[in-house]
């Protein structure tokens, strides 16, 4: 199966060019091949809880987004050991089972906001946690 050398996802065999990346599969993948990941950072003191979505997917569409737009993420899951344990927030009127929190460094929070909402629309302004002042 063949792989994207920019993202590094793997593809069914007959797609050639990465939808996401517009680039040219390769058959296999090396270690010299270029990793878009983001780097873990040494501490996530300045660091913002964006957001809490409903579901892994959501949570994954709104890092991959941020991360093509080197805006560095994270996603906490609530989903525990015992299953889903259903978190409210600040902005929460009722449980969400096993929710997934979007975390963001300060200095992102005002792009990460305005991409999340492009990607979800309505659903983003539901789970927003912080109040953004845009300028």
């Amino acid at each position: 199966m063949p792989f994207c050398p920019k993202c590094r996802y793997e593809y069914k065999d007959g797609v050639s060019v990465c939808p996401d990346c517009d680039e040219k599969l390769v058959p296999a993948l090396t270690d010299e091949t270029p990793s878009k990941a983001v780097e873990e950072p040494d501490n996530y003191e300045n660091w913002v809880q964006l957001a809490r979505v409903g579901s892994h997917q959501y949570a994954e569409m709104v890092t991959e987004a941020l991360h093509s737009k080197d805006i560095p993420a994270v996603v906490l899951s609530g989903a525990g050991h015992f299953g889903q344990l259903g978190q409210l927030g600040p902005t929460s009127s009722r449980p969400v089972g096993g929710a997934f929190s979007i975390l963001v460094p300060k200095e992102h929070v005002v792009d990460a906001d305005r991409e999340g909402e492009t990607i979800l629309g309505d659903d983003w302004k539901k789970c927003r946690l912080v109040n953004i002042e845009f300028e």
